[in-house]
C-alpha cells in the first residue's frame, strides 16, 4: 500500500483550526488507547468475531463507521494509526516503506476502507513518532485526570449507531438455516458429531450450564436426562411449556433478535438466575429461538463475569462448544461495553483493596453504542 502514508506534519495541518474534517482511527489495543492517544481519535478495538467477518467480506466496514451505512463515503479522509516505532526499510536509498502484519487491524481496515471508496491513509511512524514530534496534539490519562484542556471530550463514537443488518453487511444465516445447523462440539467428547447428524440435546458449556434452542427447551426427556430444572427463555413470546407442572423454574427475558434491542440491561438478573440454578446443583438451559444469538450473548456475559474472561476468550470458549453461534452485531457491542464495565469494577476493587484513592474518571468512549433508530431490520420475528 505504498503512497498511502501521511506524515506527522500533514496530520498537524489537518488538526489545525477550523474544525478538523478527517476521521482519526486508533488501531492499537484498548489499553494503549486509554493511556495516550492523538486528540480526537476514536478507538477501533474490534472483537475477533467482527474482525474475522470483516476480513472475509461478510461485514461492510461502512457499517462500523459513524453515519448512515448505505450512503456514499464522505469526502473527508480517514487516517488510521498503530503504535509504530519499529518499521523496516527495503533499501538504504529507498524511501521508508511502512509494513505491518497483513491480518492486523490497521492493514485490514485500510484495505477494506479503500475497497469501499474511502480516502483512507495511515500515519507514517505511527503514534510513537507523532507523539514525539507533536506532543501538544496528544492527550494522556494523566492530562485527562488533571483537568487539562486536552482532556477527551464527548465525540461521535465509531460503532453500530447506523448499522443496517441486511444481506450486504451481515453474515447471519436465516432462522431456518440457523436451526438446521444447530449442533455443538463439546470439548469433553472424544469426537465431534458425525457430519449430517444433529444431536437432539443442548450443548454443555460448563458443568450444569447448557446452551440450546427452542426445540431443546421442548424436549422434556432430554431435559430430565441432563438434570435441567432451570430454563432461561431469552425470547418475548415463546411459551414456557412445562411451567405449570412444577418441575421447572423459568425466567423469561422479552428480547427479540433485533439490533435496536438492549439485552445488556437483563445481564444482572440472567446471571443471578444461572447462579441460583448452579448453587442448587441443577442444570440450567439458556435458550432463544435458534440458539445462536440471544442465548449465546447471555451465556458469554455469564462467562465473562463469573470466570473473569475477556470477551474474545468467552466467545471462543462457546464457539469451540457450539460452532454455529452468531450474535447480532449490536449484542456484540453490548458485550464489549459489558467487558469495559467489568474491567472498571475490577480496577476500583483493586484500588480499594490497596488503600489507594479510587479513580473517579471514566474510560474514553467505547467502540460500540446501543442504537436508538427505529429504522431496523428484523432478524427474528419472535
Amino acid at each position: 500500500m505504498e503512497g498511502l502514508g501521511r506524515s506527522s506534519l500533514w496530520l498537524r495541518r489537518e488538526l489545525s483550526p477550523p474544525q478538523p474534517r478527517l476521521m482519526l482511527l486508533d488501531c492499537r489495543s484498548r489499553e494503549l488507547f486509554e493511556s495516550a492517544r492523538i486528540r480526537g481519535a476514536l478507538s477501533v478495538a474490534l472483537p475477533a468475531l467482527l474482525l474475522r467477518r470483516l476480513r472475509r467480506g461478510s461485514l461492510s466496514v461502512r457499517a462500523l463507521l459513524p453515519g448512515p451505512p448505505l450512503q456514499p463515503p464522505p469526502p473527508a479522509p480517514v487516517l488510521l494509526y498503530d503504535q509504530g516505532g519499529s518499521r523496516h526499510r527495503r533499501g538504504e536509498a529507498e524511501a521508508e516503506v511502512e509494513e505491518w502484519e497483513p491480518e492486523s487491524v490497521l492493514g485490514t481496515l485500510l484495505q477494506k476502507l479503500r475497497d469501499e471508496g474511502y480516502l483512507a491513509y495511515y500515519l507514517q511512524g505511527g503514534f510513537s513518532r507523532f507523539q514525539a514530534e507533536c506532543p501538544d496534539l496528544c492527550e494522556t490519562s494523566l492530562s485527562s485526570r488533571g483537568g487539562s484542556s486536552l482532556a477527551m471530550a464527548p465525540s461521535p463514537v465509531v460503532g453500530l449507531g447506523g448499522l443496517c443488518l441486511s444481506s450486504e453487511c451481515s453474515d447471519a444465516e436465516s432462522e431456518a438455516d440457523r436451526d438446521t445447523m444447530s449442533y455443538g462440539l463439546d470439548l469433553e467428547a472424544t469426537t465431534p458429531p458425525p457430519g449430517g447428524l444433529l444431536p437432539s440435546f443442548p450443548v454443555q458449556i460448563l458443568h450444569n450450564l447448557y446452551l440450546g434452542s427452542a426445540r431443546d427447551s421442548a424436549n422434556v426427556e432430554s431435559l430430565a436426562k441432563l438434570g435441567i430444572r432451570y430454563i432461561l427463555n431469552v425470547t418475548p413470546n415463546l411459551p414456557n411449556l412445562f411451567e405449570k407442572n412444577g418441575d421447572f423454574h423459568y425466567k423469561q427475558i422479552p428480547i427479540s433478535d433485533h439490533w435496536s434491542q438492549n439485552l445488556s440491561q437483563f445481564f444482572p438478573e440472567a446471571i443471578a438466575f444461572i447462579d441460583e440454578a448452579l448453587s442448587q446443583n441443577c442444570g440450567v438451559l439458556v435458550h432463544c429461538l435458534a440458539g445462536v444469538s440471544r442465548s449465546v450473548t447471555v451465556t458469554v456475559a455469564y462467562l465473562m463475569q463469573k470466570l473473569h474472561l475477556s470477551l474474545n476468550d468467552a466467545y471462543d470458549l462457546v464457539k469451540r462448544k457450539k460452532s454455529n453461534i452468531s450474535p447480532n452485531f449490536n449484542f456484540m457491542g453490548q458485550l464489549l461495553d459489558f467487558e469495559r464495565s467489568l474491567r472498571l469494577e475490577e480496577r476500583r476493587a483493586r484500588e480499594r483493596g490497596s488503600g489507594g484513592q479510587e479513580s473517579t474518571t471514566s474510560d474514553p468512549p467505547s467502540f460500540f453504542t446501543t442504537p436508538t433508530s427505529d429504522g431496523v431490520f428484523e432478524l427474528d420475528p419472535t
